[in-house]
């Protein structure tokens, strides 16, 4: 009898039993059927983003290059990368194109995918889903054909905004997975802890009072917990999907505990937030204790709303992505304007930022920020050496955007920004 036969006779059973275990969990996954994800290099934060809702939903992904912690399950190092995709899509069961303005316009390996894909689909029998085309923005589908197939002749899906909730429903109904998405639920509530208990996924909650978040009872809602800071509580809500909260005349949310943060999101996708004034006091914040505060959210939408201090910023963003400011007013915070820490893609449109007192404006690490048709005036230095930007490894771009520079020191970036008017510039 050999050695390992020998070792097998007294290696305990529950652990040959795991070992069985994690070999079949592998095998079900790898014989899951495959969903190619196909993508422009510029569009691959979109291309995450779908990855880690179809894992989420137990179905199967494959992309060249996976999110973190899944880089392995792409491309391996040392294999052929063109006989890797070309046979990815020929196993796969779905291709779903990442098409976006870039994407329909680009040459290169993407056009190659899409013309695999189109000769396969020629193939496949009639009334057979193999092809789901996804708009990641407003664009044209091509209509270029292979064997008589193009793209333009099936129905699309929009996912803007990094938001993937309909497409995974749709395939993952396909597969047998869930037969339908949950049906959104409206709820008008009047008070803060109406407010709290009425958190949920596929919820929208309309609110026309204001009221305070302080001293309010902690509800019996799986999404929502309360967490000690240095002064008091603060609440924070997770684990939500496709949540919308909205104010009718611009209610007011309050906290007044200093290190509080008045709305707290974490480990959530499809978040927004529409028509309120949303604020921190009486006292000036300090240390912590922003206006809003988002950890580990996707495709998130702040709209028509006005973010004031004393909170000590207004709004903190850490490891997101699609994350949105529209026509939204940032004044009276005691730290900055905002931080924003590993995300994937921040735009500000149309929001103006104003009378806050600042160590730095607006910090950025590993982000990428749009300002369109913003305005940056009667912000003020804590400091003589305060700048307004403080960028690392951050791509900032302007349209249209105005800024004040006033008695800080330095703008932070280089001055000669296309579309960025700095007044105040010696």
């Amino acid at each position: 009898m050999g050695t390992c036969s020998i070792l097998a006779e007294y290696v305990p059973k529950y652990w040959r039993w795991g070992e069985c275990q994690r070999t079949y969990h592998r095998e079900k996954w790898m014989s899951k059927p495959i969903c190619f994800i196909s993508y422009a290099s510029e569009d691959i934060s979109h291309a995450h983003v779908l990855y880690r809702r179809l894992r989420e939903a137990g179905l199967s992904p494959w992309m060249d290059k996976p999110p973190a912690p899944y880089l392995l399950d792409g491309l391996k190092p040392g294999e052929l990368w063109e006989d890797r995709l070309r046979e990815a899509i020929r196993s796969s069961k779905y291709f779903l194109p990442l098409f976006s303005k870039i994407s329909v316009e680009k040459s290169g390996y993407v056009q190659s995918e899409f013309r695999q894909a189109l000769t396969k689909l020629a193939e496949i029998p009639a009334g057979k889903t193999f092809v789901i085309p996804v708009r990641i923005e407003e664009c044209d589908i091509p209509k270029a054909r292979i064997d008589g197939v193009s793209f333009a002749q099936y129905q699309y899906i929009d996912c803007f905004n990094g938001y993937f909730k309909d497409l995974v429903s749709h395939v993952s109904s396909l597969e047998g997975i869930s037969d339908e998405a949950p049906s959104n639920r409206l709820v008008e509530v009047h008070s803060a802890g109406e407010f709290l208990e009425a958190i949920a996924s596929n919820t929208e909650i309309l609110i026309k009072n204001s009221f305070s978040l302080t001293g309010i009872e902690v509800p019996n809602n799986r999404h929502v917990y309360a967490r000690e800071v240095f002064d008091g509580e603060e609440f924070v809500f997770r684990d939500l999907e496709n949540f919308r909260v909205k104010g009718v005349g611009s209610p007011e949310i309050t906290v007044s505990p200093r290190y509080a943060t008045t709305l707290n999101f974490e480990e959530s996708h499809g978040v927004n937030i529409e028509g309120f004034t949303i604020g921190h006091g009486p006292d000036v914040g300090e240390c912590a204790g922003a206006v809003i505060n988002f950890l580990n959210c996707s495709s998130v939408n702040v709209q028509n709303s006005r973010l004031f201090g004393c909170g000590t910023y207004g709004f903190q963003l850490v490891n997101c992505e699609f994350v949105n400011f529209t026509d939204c007013k940032i004044f009276e915070c005691s730290y900055g304007m905002f931080t924003a820490k590993e995300v994937s893609s921040l735009k500000l449109v149309g929001v103006e930022f104003y009378d806050n007192r600042c160590f730095t404006g607006m910090e950025l690490v590993n982000t990428d920020a749009l300002f369109e048709n913003c305005k940056l005036f009667n912000n003020v230095p804590r400091f003589s050496d305060s700048r307004i930007f403080q960028v690392y490894r951050s791509e900032v771009s302007f349209f249209n955007t105005s800024l004040e520079l006033g008695k800080f020191s330095d703008l932070g970036i280089p001055n000669d920004q296309d579309g960025l008017t700095v007044i105040g510039l010696n």
